[in-house]
Order: structure tokens, then C-alpha cells, then sequence
């Protein structure tokens, strides 16, 4: 009888997405909202080389060089071989493979939805919270639910994840900011920090006063507010502050790790906006490099989740948590000078050089 009901709330879930995905599109709209800004990338990059520029289709280009050709599909790139591929997006395996030569990982526990129970006990080991997450191939979030704190929602993340792979992972939250180090032929190239919304002390207010007035400006601009949540809390909390605190004038802090609001449950640490290559310290730069080596990826970014990355994940407490060797290099998009740095172009010069 519990199988059942437990299969017939993974139905009404897996119809609730159906519906969702028709009516919101969010997967097209990330898609196709990226082609042009792709297209301009990738034409100015061709520039740059001296390499001809065709499209074949909406968002497939062809680029030619002293005879070279490569083709380019919006944010996917002929280097690495399916099998790479498949393997980097295998999340037990890649955090068992980078165990085995010394990079932190976090630790987890891999089930299927009918073991839900199992993440349970998991669970109670973190009381702080947790995320479950499917075990393999997702990308931008897809079915991963952050701050589970309570068997229920272990059991509706795990109804939600079942929905696009049949094994599940949990794992801690791990208190930090998220890094991306882009990694291409064994050399880590550019870092971006996914900056969170902060907050600035003014000696007198408390973090809940703070919070008060910075989403009464947000009303007036028409802008989503900041929600005192589990993830305003938990952010908080690993800083060393409460919505009591009163930080010293001048001091800065980060308000929430998950700032869109629409998707409070999801993990959205995947948007960057702040270039970092200079901040991150040499340890963290060699971990990005030998996990690239331990996959056999010739591009891959690396995630990072610490709340320090000028020292070694060993004295931060930090993880690697996440590898994607599809990269999508709108997110070392510099923002200050609306421009695409270097990446974009030691991307398309390795293409011709392979």
C-alpha cells in the first residue's frame, strides 16, 4: 500500500511537470534567450582569429580556419568524447573518483526512491539541512531541492528527483559561496564567483532591520523582495549573524544563498556574475586542474562551494560539488565592461589547435 501511494504521488508529481513545463517553458526560454548572446560570442571570437563564421541553423555555426572547421551548437563544443561526456555527469561516480586521489567532496548517500527512508537517516546526521539532487545528468538546477530539513520533504525531493533520473543523491549543505574555475587543456583559465545579494552594516541596525530596508527599496524599483527563509537563515548563520545581530558599520554580508524567489526550493547557484581569477588561491586553482585530468576533460568548469577561496578547501571546509564539462560560457561573462573576457577566445584558438 505504501508502494503505491508512493508511485501515485510520483504520477501526480511527473503531471504537475508536464503542465509546468507547458505553461512556463523555463527550459526553452534558458535556451533560447541565449542564442543571440552565443551567436555574438562566438562571431566575435571568429573575428578576433581571422576565422570564417557561418550559421547553419538558428543556433548551429560553423567556423573555418586554414582549412580547419569546428562546429559549435550554442554552448556545446566539439571536444570531449560521449564517454567523457556521460561520465562527468555521473555524480557518485565523479565524487567516488575524486575522493580516491585526496579532492573534498562532499559526503552522500545515493538511493532510490523507494529506499526514500534511507535518506531520512541521512538527514538526521545533518540536521542543518540537506539536498537531494538526481544522482546523474541534470543540468541548471533540474529536480534538486535545497534546505530539506524535515522526513516529509526528504520525501517530496525525492518524489521530485525520481522524475528525471531513478537514482538519488543527498548530501549536507555546505555553507559558502559557489565558484566556477574553467579548466581547458589542463590549465585552470578564469574563476566567477556567483555572488549572492549582500548587505552592509551601519553600526546600529540589525540584520532583520537591514533586511527590512533593503526590501522596502526593492518594492519601490518593482523588484523581487528578500525572504527571511531557511536559505536567509542558513546563509546567516555560517557567517556568524542572526536576524538579531547588529554587523559593525562598514561591514559587508551575504543575505541569502538562493536569491530568485520564484525557485526558493531549488538550487539555483549556478549564475555568475562576478570574475574572480586573481582572488582564488593556487590550491584551489591545482584541485580544478586534477579533477579535469581525473575525468580526461579538455574543458571543464569546476564548482566550488567555500566560504573562502584564497585558502585550500581543507582550512575553509569547502567541496567540489558539481563538474560540467558543457560550460556554458555565458557565465564568464563580464558584466563591469559587457564583454566576453579571454575564455571565449583560448576556446575557439584550442577548436583549431586539436
Amino acid at each position: 500500500m505504501k508502494l503505491f501511494m508512493l508511485q501515485l504521488e510520483r504520477l501526480y508529481m511527473r503531471g504537475r511537470k508536464i503542465w509546468q513545463a507547458k505553461v512556463h517553458s523555463t527550459g526553452q526560454i534558458y535556451v533560447h534567450d541565449r542564442v543571440s548572446e552565443y551567436r555574438n560570442m562566438w562571431k566575435n571570437a571568429a573575428e578576433k582569429v581571422g576565422a570564417r563564421f557561418t550559421t547553419l541553423a538558428g543556433s548551429v555555426w560553423e567556423l573555418e580556419l586554414n582549412g580547419k572547421t569546428t562546429r559549435i551548437l550554442n554552448d556545446k563544443l566539439e571536444f570531449d568524447d560521449p564517454v567523457t561526456l556521460e561520465i562527468a555527469g555521473m555524480k557518485p561516480l565523479v565524487y567516488q573518483l575524486f575522493a580516491e586521489q585526496g579532492l573534498r567532496v562532499p559526503e552522500y548517500h545515493v538511493f532510490q526512491l523507494k529506499d526514500w527512508s534511507r535518506a531520512a537517516e541521512f538527514l538526521k546526521r545533518h540536521p542543518k539541512g540537506c539536498v537531494v539532487k538526481p544522482a546523474n545528468g541534470t543540468s541548471s538546477g533540474q529536480g534538486v531541492t535545497t534546505h530539506v530539513q524535515t522526513e516529509r520533504e526528504v520525501k517530496a525531493a525525492s518524489i521530485l528527483a525520481s522524475l528525471y533520473c531513478s537514482e538519488l543523491l543527498i548530501e549536507p549543505m555546505i555553507p559558502g559561496e559557489c565558484y566556477r574555475l574553467l579548466v581547458l587543456d589542463g590549465e585552470m583559465i578564469h574563476a566567477v564567483r556567483r555572488k549572492g545579494p549582500g548587505l552592509t552594516g551601519d553600526g546600529v541596525s540589525t540584520v532583520g532591520n537591514l533586511l527590512s530596508i533593503e526590501n522596502d527599496g526593492r518594492r519601490n524599483r518593482g523588484e523581487y523582495c528578500l525572504d527571511i527563509d531557511r536559505d536567509c537563515l542558513f546563509t546567516l548563520g555560517y557567517q556568524g549573524l542572526s536576524l538579531e545581530s547588529t554587523p559593525a558599520c562598514g561591514q559587508t554580508f551575504l543575505a541569502k544563498s538562493v536569491n530568485d524567489p520564484r525557485r526558493k526550493q531549488v538550487e539555483v547557484r549556478t549564475v555568475y556574475n562576478e570574475t574572480v581569477t586573481g582572488l582564488v588561491c593556487d590550491a584551489l586553482k591545482k584541485n580544478a586542474e586534477s579533477a579535469a585530468k581525473i575525468l580526461k576533460s579538455r574543458l571543464v568548469g569546476v564548482d566550488f562551494i567555500t566560504p573562502d577561496p584564497t585558502v585550500s578547501l581543507e582550512k575553509s571546509g569547502g567541496v567540489i560539488n558539481e563538474v560540467n564539462t558543457t560550460p556554458g560560457l555565458h557565465h564568464h561573462y563580464d558584466s563591469t565592461v559587457e564583454r566576453f573576457p579571454e575564455p571565449a577566445l583560448r576556446v575557439l584558438q584550442s577548436l583549431f589547435n586539436r
